[in-house]
Order: C-alpha cells, then structure tokens, then sequence
C-alpha cells in the first residue's frame, strides 16, 4: 500500500502539472469563487479513484471530487486531488495532490505531491514524517511572540473570531502569520519545519485526514480546537510542537 499511495499520489500530481497554465476555472461548486474545480482537479480525480478501484475493489473511497464509496468499509482512502484549485485555475504555482489511507477511522499513510516543487511528502504512522525520502521534523520554536504561523484560509465566523484572538494576543509581538491558499501546501511546510503552527477551520475531512498524520508524524501535537485528540470527524485542526500547541489551546478553546 505503501508504494501503492505514492504511484498514485505522484502520477496525478504529474498529470495535473502538465495542465498547469491552460486550464482555467471548470465550474464552481457554490458562489465563491475560491470553490472551483478545473478540468484538471478531475482527471487527477480519475486517476486516483480508478486505480483504487481496481487494486482495492473492496475499499472504500472519499473525494472532494467524485464523492463517497463504501465510506463503512474497513480501509478507506481519502483524497483531495488538487488543493489549492484556485492557485491552480489562477496560475499561482501553491498547490498540491493529497491521499490518505485510514483504517477503521485511522489514518494510516498519507502522500503530499506538491508538483510544481517535486517535494513529495510522505507520513506513515508510527513511521515518521519524510521529504523526497529524508525525515522531517516540525519547527522547535517554542517563544509563540516570535513564532511564525498559518492559519484560515477561508474567513468563517469561528475563523474570523481565532484572527481577532490572535491579533489581539499578539499586540507587541513579533508573531507572523499567513497562509498560501492550499492547505497541501501550509501543511507541508509546517511538517517541514519551515513555519511553527498551523490552525484551520472548518474545512472536510479530505483537508484534514492527509495532513493530520504527515503533521503528527513529524513531532507535531494536534487536536481540535478544544485540545482532543484529532479525529477525522473534526471540522478543526491545532498543530504545533507539544510547548507551541499548549500556547495556541488559549486562543482556540471556546472559538
């Protein structure tokens, strides 16, 4: 499965590369205009869903894309063919392919292509974290007045109230914070330990389920919001080093 995920993950990062540049805005999933799809969102989606399909007649499938299938099965795969669409549709070279394998609600492995980059990201649990084949870890910075952060990209009601937690918190701070309008892409560098935290909010558990374990995987803490473990029925994620995380369970509880 191992090798399996991976094939995967990479040949529909390469297939949607090869689209980069040429395919706009397909259709919108709801009014927002950062709730797009492209062409290409759904031929990475058809490789990825027919191959499962074929190796794995009797798993069960969960894409932002092409739905849900036997989503009660034992193993599950979870897939965002392309996070970061409007990146995509826009030109803007922030985006990346995501699977995950969960067994009876775990997650198991989890790829992130970021193909623009070739850094390929993989996380199995209990494994470690690893970058083109080389381990990594989360940041160690433990001083949040001078952390580095990602948070929201989608300005909901209990996101806008974290941000203005946040600014208010950080008043005579040095505290950065950002994001790069893919989740694939934040996740992946917080892993890294190329930024310190990372929150989000409301999103589904094809955002989350792949990033979780690549995070957990590399010495992060995640929760939800509330400091619980995470689990894939959360609509929010809190990750950070174990003295980080404490630190932003203040600006998160009761959000």
């Amino acid at each position: 499965m191992e090798r399996f995920i991976q094939r995967i993950a990479k040949k529909a990062g390469d297939a949607v590369l090869e689209k980069f540049g040429k395919f706009g805005v397909h259709y919108l999933k709801s009014e927002h205009r950062g709730d797009a799809v492209t062409k290409a969102d759904l031929i990475a989606d058809k490789i990825i869903t027919s191959a499962i399909k074929k190796t794995y007649p009797s798993h069960g499938i969960i894409s932002e894309e092409s739905g849900r299938t036997r989503e009660d099965a034992e193993y599950v795969w979870i897939t965002d063919p392309i996070d970061g669409t409007f990146n995509f549709a826009t030109s803007v070279p922030l985006f990346g392919v995501m699977v995950a394998l969960a067994r009876k609600g775990i997650v198991e492995l989890s790829a992130i292509y970021l193909p623009t980059t070739k850094e390929f990201f993989f996380a199995k649990r209990g494994k470690g974290s690893f970058l083109n084949g080389k381990k990594i870890h989360c940041s160690r910075v433990t001083d949040f007045t001078v952390s580095a952060g990602i948070g929201p990209t989608w300005l909901r009601p209990r996101a806008i109230k974290f941000m203005s937690r946040l600014l208010k918190h950080s008043e005579n701070m040095n505290v950065m914070f950002n994001g790069y309008g893919s989740i694939a892409v934040d996740a992946a560098y917080m892993a890294a330990g190329r930024r310190d935290w990372f929150v989000g909010f409301g999103a589904h558990v094809h955002d989350y389920a792949p990033i979780s374990l690549l995070m957990k995987e590399s010495g992060c803490r995640i929760s939800n919001a509330k400091g619980r473990p995470w689990t894939i029925l959360d609509t929010e994620i809190v990750a950070a080093n174990p003295t980080l995380h404490k630190q932003l369970l203040k600006l998160t509880k009761n959000v």
